[in-house]
């Protein structure tokens, strides 16, 4: 659990804007075939170290990230990322403990709302051709706009 961090978040932490910094190391092949990911949390309460153990280097990758927005949960109220208070910019993962059904299920239901929630905004702020329109970079996120016909782009 050392060397240099394979990606970094920076959040902010209200209302002192102290940083707070969150370091994920490249997963790497372990004992057995098993892929471990170590992370790091300093900023916040005490520091934090872990590891956690994946299948596959996605897999140990995915299960870090769910364990730091755990980690960062208590605080969340008083964390900022790209300016918004409360968000990690860590989104929830759908367990695939359940099996697959489940899991399709779920995501399912998330792409009704996200595109649910879209159609709302679209209708309050016009939909562009010189009318007010939607902001594609909504939030500063730089958030794509769903291509007609509700494909991607």
């Amino acid at each position: 659990m050392s060397g240099a961090p394979f990606v970094t978040r920076r959040l902010s932490l209200l209302p002192s804007g102290r940083a707070v910094v969150v370091e994920v190391d490249a997963p790497v092949e372990g004992p057995r075939g098993r892929w471990r990911c170590a992370y790091r949390i300093r900023g916040v309460g005490r520091g934090r170290a872990g590891r956690v153990d994946g299948e596959d280097g996605i897999q140990a990758l995915q299960l870090a990230l769910a364990r730091i927005r755990r980690e960062l949960e208590p605080y969340a109220a008083r964390l900022t990322w790209a300016g918004e208070p409360g968000e990690l910019g860590l989104t929830e993962s759908v367990p695939d403990y359940f099996g697959g059904a489940f899991r399709r299920r779920v995501e399912a239901l998330v792409r009704r709302e996200t595109e649910a929630e879209a159609r709302r905004l679209r209708a309050a702020v016009g939909d562009g051709d010189g009318a007010p329109g939607y902001d594609p970079d909504m939030r500063g996120r730089g958030t794509a706009r769903p291509a007609a016909g509700g494909g991607r782009r």
